[in-house]
């Protein structure tokens, strides 16, 4: 089974998605055995997942929200105002390790979705590629380097630099720096289902 407990976030509080992936797995009346054989995740870290114990990896929630028949951005909530204060910046858990993730954009935003994230040295989405459900991903970086493997192609982009392309194909992202931690921006349109 192709996924180990994830520690997010350096300690910090992050929002509790766990109750929403059991809630909608039993709305569906799917048993935890069910959903990790569809997923190929163990039974053991899919109950740690829906207690919060613990975080996938972007792409083991990408398949545990397709298998759900949920869009992955019905997990993370804000405010609803359109102004969000960099002190109030919503936490989400969107897998990964290394990876503090924060909501920009409402979580009503149905059009794109746009995620700070900082990455610390070697952190990484996850080793396993993925892909998302929306139809552009655009990547800003503000500090540091952001590695981005897109299928076969491995990108370097640096402070400044920025990237679109289509979320469909497989990818993860990752910070090839030892020291540095990286700052980019994510922005997904529409926003994954």
């Amino acid at each position: 089974m192709a996924d180990t407990p994830t520690p997010r976030n350096g300690g910090k509080q992050s929002p509790r998605i766990g109750h929403l992936l059991r809630e909608r797995r039993r709305q569906l009346d799917l048993t935890l055995d069910a959903v990790a054989e569809a997923t190929s995740l163990t039974k053991g870290f899919l109950s740690d997942i829906e207690r919060d114990k613990t975080s996938p990896s972007v792409a083991s929630l990408v398949k545990l929200c397709e298998v759900l028949n949920m869009p992955v951005g019905d997990l993370f909530t804000s405010s609803e105002s359109a102004v969000v204060r960099a002190d109030e910046r919503a936490p989400i858990k969107f897998g990964g390790t290394g990876v503090s993730d924060h909501l920009l954009t409402p979580s009503g935003s149905l059009r794109f979705q746009a995620i700070w994230t900082e990455i610390e040295p070697k952190g990484t989405g996850g080793e396993q590629l993925y892909s998302l459900r929306a139809e552009e991903e655009f990547i800003i970086v503000l500090s540091g380097e952001l590695g981005l493997q897109l299928e076969n192609e491995t990108f370097i982009l640096r402070e400044g630099d920025a990237m679109t392309f289509d979320p469909r194909r497989l990818h993860t992202f990752y910070n090839p720096s030892d020291s540095q931690p990286t700052t980019a921006i994510f922005v997904m349109t529409p926003r994954p289902r």
